[in-house]
């Protein structure tokens, strides 16, 4: 019994004990979260008071205490509108094909190069037409486009066959191709048995490229591009010191060309160099007659006063998507070459090189793509066959110059070679050369003159510590 009563008394003061401290907690409400959960927990009766839920269990429903709180109906997604300003036009061109054997027919797809434009043409109820054409011409007519948008058509055939090109890039003002009215669209395809190399498959360039010796160059294979009618054309230099003095000139110039990096006046028969591409801020949201890119090249130019040249490298631009392409350019053509179906992203090495072919007289541009196979650019015949200046390095192109340049991010170079004496020579202080740095980009050396970083200035922010 005296046991017992001890046990009862001991619980009667720890119910006593328990409810104090609920008493305090609520008196004292001002103590923070984890005081109160502390408390509740050192002062828990042992005792279990079973109780009641709040509502009736689900089996058994009844009408709640309390109206449910009011449900929101989701905002409406405004619906897709094209900018006020569009203008619609019409669009007419011709379009010829050849090469399909028999009476095979190909795909040619019509697509705005842009998001917006795609979504105004979804908005308005258009959809841009793919079509089956055979051998021959033929006529390709829409009621209305928006006017001054870009547009990408991409020829489809059987897989075997080269396409000459693969399509093409153009823009539309007031229902005409800029820069290439009443142009015709001609679309060749090449048979296997006409081919001197295949056609490249689509693919991605290899993280790292051997560092080996140039030796036997083995070109495997030709890529298929896309030709831009529409691009600005660009120009070659005049001479070396007109790439040191660039922003002397701007003062009498609507554009800009500034050039950073290493540039040769030694005479050559080639030009090799290695870059790893990276995301300038180059703006895609210009208006349609302002241009702005970044391209990294390999680049040889002939002497006076043609001065013909050949570059291929990697380019950002800013009338096409928020990415980087392989592409070539040259005098003969002065149009981009964009070749879509190597795949790049930052840090993707774009290894090019740029040479004259005696037996044939023609400089060719290749693209290294992986286990020392490359890919045939593009073959010219520019009129010359020694070089008088070779550049490895960037070129940054504004078609006004009250633009702000693009930002650069810090971007690496690390192979040079000049082919001299019909041999592919390391380029260094050995010949001569010059290092470009058009503010505001620099360009940092690291080994003359294979090895160099070149970027937009870079800004150190302070790092901010919260005690």
């Amino acid at each position: 019994m005296r046991w017992l009563l001890s046990m009862r008394v001991r619980s009667l003061a720890l119910l006593t004990l328990g409810a104090l401290a609920i008493v305090l907690v609520i008196a004292f409400g001002g103590l923070d979260r984890s005081a109160r959960e502390l408390t509740v927990q050192a002062f828990q009766s042992p005792i279990e008071t079973p109780t009641q839920p709040p509502y009736p269990p689900p089996a058994t429903p009844t009408l709640p205490p309390y109206p449910p709180p009011p449900t929101l109906a989701p905002s409406p997604t405004p619906p897709v509108t094209c900018p006020p300003q569009t203008r619609w036009h019409a669009f007419e061109a011709d379009v010829e094909v050849e090469g399909l054997p028999g009476a095979e027919r190909a795909m040619l797809r019509l697509q705005p190069i842009r998001e917006d434009i795609a979504a105004c043409l979804a908005a308005r109820g258009i959809t841009l037409p793919e079509m089956a054409f055979g051998n021959g011409r033929h006529r390709l007519q829409l009621q209305e486009i928006p006017d001054e948008a870009y547009y990408k058509l991409e020829l489809q055939g059987p897989p075997s066959y080269f396409r000459d090109p693969a399509g093409y890039l153009f823009q539309v003002q007031d229902g005409q191709i800029v820069h290439r009215p009443g142009f015709v669209f001609r679309l060749r395809l090449v048979s296997p048995a006409e081919q001197d190399l295949p056609p490249c498959s689509q693919s991605h360039i290899r993280p790292n490229s051997p560092k080996f010796a140039p030796g036997d160059i083995r070109v495997v294979c030709k890529a298929e591009p896309f030709i831009d009618l529409s691009a600005p054309s660009k120009s070659g230099l005049s001479s070396p010191l007109e790439s040191r003095t660039s922003l002397l000139q701007v003062v009498t110039a609507e554009y800009i060309y500034r050039y950073v990096g290493v540039g040769g006046d030694q005479d050559n028969q080639g030009v090799w160099g290695r870059r790893y591409v990276v995301d300038p801020s180059v703006d895609h949201s210009l208006w349609p007659w302002q241009k702005q890119f970044v391209v990294e090249y390999s680049y040889a130019r002939g002497p006076a006063p043609d001065r013909h040249w050949m570059e291929a490298g990697w380019a950002e631009v800013s009338w096409r998507d928020d990415r980087q392409y392989v592409y070539q350019y040259d005098s003969n053509t002065r149009e981009w070459h964009f070749f879509d179906q190597f795949a790049l992203e930052p840090g993707s090495p774009v290894e090019t090189l740029v040479e004259f072919r005696p037996d044939q007289n023609t400089w060719w541009a290749l693209v290294y793509m992986h286990d020392n196979q490359w890919a045939l650019l593009a073959e010219e015949s520019l009129g010359f066959a020694l070089a008088d200046n070779s550049y490895n390095w960037g070129e940054i192109y504004l078609s006004d110059s009250n633009m702000s340049p693009p930002i650069l991010p810090l971007s690496q170079f690390d192979k040079g070679y000049l082919k001299i004496d019909e041999i592919w020579r390391i380029w260094d202080t050995r010949y001569a050369t010059f290092i470009s740095q058009d503010p505001p980009y620099h360009c940092d050396l690291i080994v003359r003159y294979t090895h160099f970083n070149i970027h937009s200035p870079i800004v150190f922010l302070p790092l901010l510590v919260k005690n």
